[in-house]
């Protein structure tokens, strides 16, 4: 790979980013269908193998995996940022790229648990339109007089943080560019690091007192913030300017991670320090690589990873249901009838993300192009 001065070029489509998405994505399925559904996880008894995978090696700290998920969002949003016109193009393009998917994979997932159970995954049809706005059903229902409302799909709760995520730090970004021509990554990095400082004030404060300093932590996603700056930090680094800054700011994201687990619970489990650790560990050596990484950049991992968005929102609750339905009509053993229902829904998500998907994306993109030239032209 030839060495790029600028980030437009430098970033392209790096394999190695869609191969961290990879482990992301498996590493969460992992944790849900060995561990969160079974009988001494957090979620329902769902699993009709029970705890039988509860103990493979890091299942129990899979949840990891949305964190890498966020490590990446920082990243590719930094550069996304910069090619961005403005607020109002950046918030279209984030449209185009997570809501048709979301339409397609809600309906599929609302149609099958549904029609096939299990009844404590049932969500009416004002619970499944409500979860394809981004904001969490509850919030609405509240307004609406309707408490309780959930997600269609529990796995739903990160794209609410993501969408703040994109809210504050495109705010922030154009903030810094309206100083500068070409945008200036010292500023930008200066207004999020304050912003970093005062999350992590904030979500102390609210551990320590609760109140309204928790509340507010909850709403600027201070627990998760750590992961986005990372990957902020790591894609200005990936820039090769303002190097002190940026790794000061990752040092600083580094510490919150270990340090918010170990201030919640009193201790951290030995799992979850060596999870934290290969969330970071991966993240610093896919991003800043100047050439193809191993397993990371092989095609059938990158595959994986470019499919892990149409995937994320499948494997949960429609693979519960299909898991449901199924059981009781097969010879099969309940491990592996789960193992090819999942196979089943990724291999269902790369057909949805190569040939719905992604051209829908790309049609969206060129009529919004073209709305735009007629629009400045008028």
């Amino acid at each position: 790979m030839t060495k790029n001065k600028g980030p437009r070029r430098d970033i392209g489509r790096l394999d190695q980013i869609d191969g961290l998405r990879a482990v992301a994505i498996l590493w969460v399925a992992l944790y849900h269908y060995a561990v969160f559904w079974a009988p001494s996880g957090k979620g329902l008894n769902l699993l009709p193998y029970g705890d039988a995978l509860a103990h493979l090696p890091l299942a129990n700290v899979g949840f990891l995996g949305v964190h890498l998920f966020f490590i990446v969002s920082g990243f590719v949003i930094t550069f996304s940022l910069e090619r961005s016109k403005g607020m109002s193009h950046f918030s279209l393009l984030r449209a185009i790229r997570l809501w048709p998917a979301l339409l397609i994979c809600g309906t599929i997932t609302f149609l099958l648990t549904t029609s096939l159970g299990p009844a404590s995954l049932v969500r009416s049809p004002l619970e499944y339109l409500l979860s394809l706005t981004f904001v969490p059903p509850a919030h609405i229902g509240r307004l609406l007089g309707q408490p309780g409302l959930e997600w269609l799909d529990g796995a739903y709760w990160s794209l609410w943080t993501e969408v703040r995520f994109y809210i504050i730090a495109a705010s922030m970004f154009f903030l810094a560019r309206s100083r500068f021509q070409p945008p200036s990554w010292s500023r930008f990095l200066v207004i999020w690091t304050g912003f970093a400082i005062a999350s992590a004030f904030i979500h102390l404060w609210g551990m320590a007192f609760g109140g309204a300093s928790n509340a507010l932590s909850r709403l600027l996603f201070a627990q998760y913030q750590p992961y986005f700056s990372a990957g902020i930090a790591l894609a200005i680094l990936r820039t090769g300017k303002e190097r002190t800054g940026a790794m000061g700011l990752l040092v600083f994201t580094v510490l919150q991670a270990f340090a918010y687990p170990l201030l919640q619970a009193g201790s951290l489990l030995i799992a979850e320090w060596v999870g934290l650790s290969i969330v970071f560990l991966l993240a610093i050596v896919a991003t800043q690589a100047r050439r193809s990484l191993p397993i990371l950049s092989w095609r059938a991992v990158v595959v994986v990873g470019q499919a892990s968005y149409a995937y994320y929102l499948l494997h949960q609750n429609s693979g519960l249901a299909l898991l449901a339905g199924f059981a009781n009509d097969t010879d099969l053993s309940p491990i592996v009838l789960m193992i090819a229902i999942q196979i089943l829904l990724l291999v269902g998500a790369m057909l949805l993300t190569f040939y719905v998907e992604t051209p829908l994306r790309l049609t969206l993109r060129r009529t919004a192009s073209l709305r735009s030239r007629f629009a400045e032209k008028l």
